[in-house]
């Protein structure tokens, strides 16, 4: 290797140069920091307090502990399996990726969800569904595996029944395995005289004849098979999280007094937007916390495109979660001292839930459309007009406020709604169908 003398002169001037591009830079590093924010990106103390609220990083890893397999890497891999399974469906063509797809974000699209038949509801996205203590848009399961179970037995939409499931994994070597790696050797189910293929709770006539004549320890038996898949499937869903937008990114920036990413995160309409849905707009009323909801149950006043019968919400959903076979008060609750706070104080009271359905979260919101429980709107400023002037209230009453926003007003919130979209914060093994056997 070669060597080279740099002359004395020739060394001071490259010295110079470093300095005057050392202090160059500082200055206009420090010319940068001490820029005043555009009016749009000056928050108050109080407004960052507020702003911090709808933060991802806040949001705390969940651990259902009516699940004692939720946090399960094992229990998620059968879970994995039997989410992309058609297999779990009266045709073998239905499974729980056919309404929740990853290539849109865990929902399908549609106006309402479509199985064995059509149903009457939207397909909501499961990303960060484990957050929430209630499920489907009236509520009618208080917990991520019992909501699992529900389609599955649902004639619209998987069309099967709990031991047509048990019997398919009791037969399916490598699924036998996994579900007896947590729950322990399946009990011998083969003889189908005790055992029926085809049995359960269910509307098909023949299934429920057959679950009717089953001694009383052998629907037992079953039904606790059917709870494991839910289980399962549920430390599946678990694993599938929102990752940080843009919106997070800028609100860290605010909440650290960032001003190179306060600028550079979210352009004006966009931070615009933000602020309108934290105060004028009153989006935040409802839509706040780390996933943009408040899991609680409103009445937006909209007309129900079903009407023949008029879909009652809340109002059934919290009876039906009362009765139900597998609620947090059920023998299936993993945890003997769970208080079922939830439960204790529902309401049941017919105004206030009458018509009313669960806050959607509104993370990934411009990729899961159409909106609201049926579907009707299929873009954000649909949605946005509707709450600004809102149909006339047909049942109960209506938790909106009058709002009056301009048509710039609109622009700017479906500029800010497009900003909270991000991907998947999960491995990308898990966001694909598994090789199924």
């Amino acid at each position: 290797m070669k060597s080279y003398k740099v002359s004395v002169p020739l060394k001071v001037f490259l010295l110079s140069l470093l300095v005057t591009c050392t202090v160059s830079c500082n200055e206009k590093k420090n010319s940068d920091e001490s820029k005043p924010l555009a009016d749009h990106h000056r928050w108050s103390a109080a407004q960052v307090s507020t702003l911090k609220q709808l933060w991802i990083g806040l949001a705390k890893d969940t651990n259902d502990v009516t699940n004692k397999v939720s946090s399960d890497k094992e229990a998620a891999v059968l879970g994995h399996h039997l989410f992309f399974d058609k297999h779990l469906s009266s045709n073998n063509k239905i499974s729980c990726a056919s309404c929740h797809k990853p290539e849109l974000y865990f929902s399908d699209n549609l106006t309402t969800a479509k199985g064995i038949g059509a149903t009457t509801r939207n397909t909501p996205s499961i990303v960060g569904a484990d957050h929430s203590n209630w499920y489907f848009h009236d509520g009618r399961a208080d917990s991520l595996w019992s909501q699992a179970l529900g389609p599955l037995e649902n004639a619209q939409e998987h069309g099967g029944n709990r031991s047509l499931y048990a019997h398919y994994v009791y037969n399916n070597a490598m699924l036998r395995a996994q579900y007896e790696r947590m729950f322990g050797l399946m009990p011998d189910i083969s003889d189908l005289s005790l055992f029926p293929k085809n049995a359960g709770p269910v509307n098909d006539s023949k299934a429920f004849k057959n679950w009717q004549n089953m001694a009383a320890k052998n629907k037992q038996i079953i039904t606790r098979i059917f709870v494991n898949i839910g289980k399962s499937i549920a430390a599946y869903e678990t694993k599938l999280q929102p990752a940080a937008s843009r919106v997070d990114q800028y609100i860290k920036a605010v909440m650290v007094n960032d001003k190179e990413n306060i600028s550079k995160k979210l352009n004006q309409s966009e931070a615009t937007g933000l602020r309108l849905f934290t105060s004028k707009a009153n989006c935040i009323l409802c839509h706040n916390g780390p996933m943009l909801t408040d899991s609680a149950f409103h009445n937006v006043a909209t007309v129900d495109i079903n009407n023949k019968p008029y879909d009652l919400g809340r109002y059934e959903g919290a009876k039906q979660v009362l009765k139900g076979e597998f609620n947090c008060r059920s023998q299936f609750n993993d945890n003997k001292n769970a208080s079922c706070d939830e439960l204790k104080y529902i309401s049941l009271d017919q105004h206030e839930t009458i018509a009313s359905f669960k806050t959607p979260g509104l993370r990934n919101v411009s990729k899961t459309g159409p909106y609201m429980h049926d579907g009707q709107f299929r873009r954000l400023d649909e949605i946005i007009d509707h709450y600004n002037k809102p149909d006339k209230l047909i049942l109960g009453q209506k938790d909106l406020l009058i709002i009056n926003l301009t048509d710039q007003d609109k622009i700017d919130l479906v500029a800010f709604l497009k900003a909270l979209d991000s991907g998947i914060d999960a491995d990308s093994r898990w966001l694909s169908a598994p090789q199924l056997q």
